[in-house]
């Protein structure tokens, strides 16, 4: 037995099926019985009831239909931004036209109805193995954060000083220059007037809590702005906007939600 797959025994995977139809569901839950290691924590018809169903269960992972009128399952989305942990998405739909939109979202998997029991299988391995390195990563991080080790646990001003190391790559930057701090995976992206991008093994907490309050906005749970280093915002469409930084040639795309919260911080 693989470590990924021992520790899904150990921590059973949480997960809530939303489907507006109750064969659907039936028909998931039915495929899902063959994976002991998964425990079905509750059922959902559309978006709202998934939201609230999300905030009361917490789930580790959503099997999430896409057409499910009024609604769309992309909808549920920007309802999850605040959640913590975020629970790993699975799309389950009869329709592949959706598959491109749905690896966009950076969703684990896309499956089509009928679900194939091989296919459902290959999904839950992947699972396995994500929630495994989501565990380490916490462990480390914990480790890394406490009190014996934890770098700085005061907040660094606009002038002070902050090393920068990506591999070989070395900057000391102001931290007034920093632009954004944003997830990516197990690391933070760090963004700089005037030098690359530069990817850390460090969470997006760690950098909430270095960086001024005064200067630094969390819009998301995976962005952080200085707001004095915006120089542009440009809308794209109803749902996504271009966030120009000064100094940064690669904007920001931000979402509706995301947009809506810098504004009212600007």
């Amino acid at each position: 037995m693989s470590p990924a797959a021992a520790d899904s025994f150990a921590n059973p995977i949480r997960a809530i099926l939303v489907d507006d139809e109750p064969l659907m569901r039936e028909h998931l839950r039915e495929r899902l019985a063959a994976h002991p290691e998964v425990e079905i924590v509750g059922e959902a018809h559309g978006v709202r009831s998934a939201a609230d169903l999300v905030a009361a269960a917490k789930p580790d992972v959503i099997f999430l239909d896409v057409q499910m009128p009024p609604d769309n399952g992309f909808n549920l989305l920007p309802r999850l931004e605040w959640v913590e942990p975020q629970p790993a998405l699975v799309f389950v739909t009869a329709y592949d036209k959706y598959a491109l939109k749905a690896f966009e979202t950076h969703a684990l998997d896309y499956l089509t109805k009928p679900v194939h029991p091989a296919r459902l299988s290959k999904t839950i391995v992947r699972l396995q193995q994500l929630l495994a390195d989501r565990r380490h990563a916490a462990r480390a991080d914990k480790k890394q954060d406490s009190p014996s080790t934890e770098a700085s646990a005061v907040p660094l001003e606009a002038m002070d000083l902050v090393r920068l190391q990506d591999g070989g790559y070395i900057r000391m930057v102001e931290v007034r220059q920093i632009a954004a701090a944003q997830v990516d995976g197990d690391y933070t992206r760090i963004l700089a007037a005037g030098g690359k991008v530069v990817m850390i093994k460090s969470t997006l907490s760690s950098w909430e809590r270095k960086l001024p309050s005064s200067l630094f906005h969390k819009i998301s749970r995976r962005l952080l702005i200085n707001c004095k280093q915006i120089k542009d915002i440009a809308r794209l469409d109803r749902e996504n906007s271009q966030v120009f930084l000064n100094g940064i040639a690669e904007p920001l795309l931000l979402s509706r939600i995301e947009l809506r919260r810098l504004k009212a911080v600007l």
